[in-house]
């Protein structure tokens, strides 16, 4: 699968595995006792065609809080998620939807390293990372990032028997953890990316979206 197939959306994502209804149900019942609070809600719509029809119904992106929120099937039995949050989709919603659907959930990011052509100054920090949970709790974490201009990777738990562990004694730490590594452990989990996700495959998803007051401090972002 080319991550680029996502746009910048691609740079952070979740997957539970569950079917598409199951999940939506379980973000919606958890969101709504949240927003009732706030005097809002959430509105759900089914969306037909495809992921890169989907993900540009999320736009635009919104801070500092997320307005629109997709959950798309992939794979076998597995559901994509993002939302349109400017600093890339929650990274804690995966644990959350894990422990509501009692499966398992994962946290993808794949966020590529930019820097300033003129400047040479770094645009965006580059990161690697997956993180599996079983029912709501962390089974395996492994990373490799620049955490604000120096490179470090880490892992925890134990690994699965598909993990490339001789890679993580690579000299240099941004090959010890890499975007074709993850998607190779996503493979080996059942979550064929391509097999769904190519831009013409037609699937139906859900297209949540927030309604009532919004904050005064909303701002919207067009990429």
């Amino acid at each position: 699968m080319n991550p680029e197939l996502f746009g910048t959306f691609g740079r952070s994502f979740g997957l539970v595995q569950a079917s598409c209804e199951v999940v939506e149900q379980a973000f919606r019942t958890w969101q709504d006792d949240i927003l009732s609070k706030w005097g809002m809600s959430l509105r759900s719509e089914i969306y037909s065609g495809t992921i890169i029809g989907a993900l540009r119904g999320l736009l635009p992106r919104t801070s500092p809080i997320a307005t629109k929120y997709l959950f798309w099937p992939v794979g076998q039995g597995w559901t994509l998620y993002f939302d349109n949050g400017v600093s890339g989709t929650d990274a804690g919603a995966p644990s959350v939807l894990s422990s509501r659907v009692h499966s398992n959930a994962i946290r993808v990011v794949m966020s590529q390293e930019i820097v300033d052509a003129v400047t040479k100054k770094i645009k965006q920090y580059g990161a690697t990372i997956f993180e599996y949970h079983a029912d709501g709790i962390e089974r395996r974490h492994v990373f490799a990032a620049n955490d604000g201009g120096k490179w470090k990777f880490g892992q925890a738990g134990i690994p699965f028997e598909f993990e490339n562990v001789a890679a993580y004694n690579e000299r240099s730490i941004q090959k010890r953890f890499t975007p074709a590594m993850l998607l190779a452990y996503l493979r080996a989990l059942g979550v064929e990316l391509d097999a769904n996700i190519g831009s013409e495959a037609s699937h139906s998803g859900y297209i949540l979206t927030k309604i009532g007051k919004m904050p005064a401090s909303l701002r919207e972002h067009f990429e």
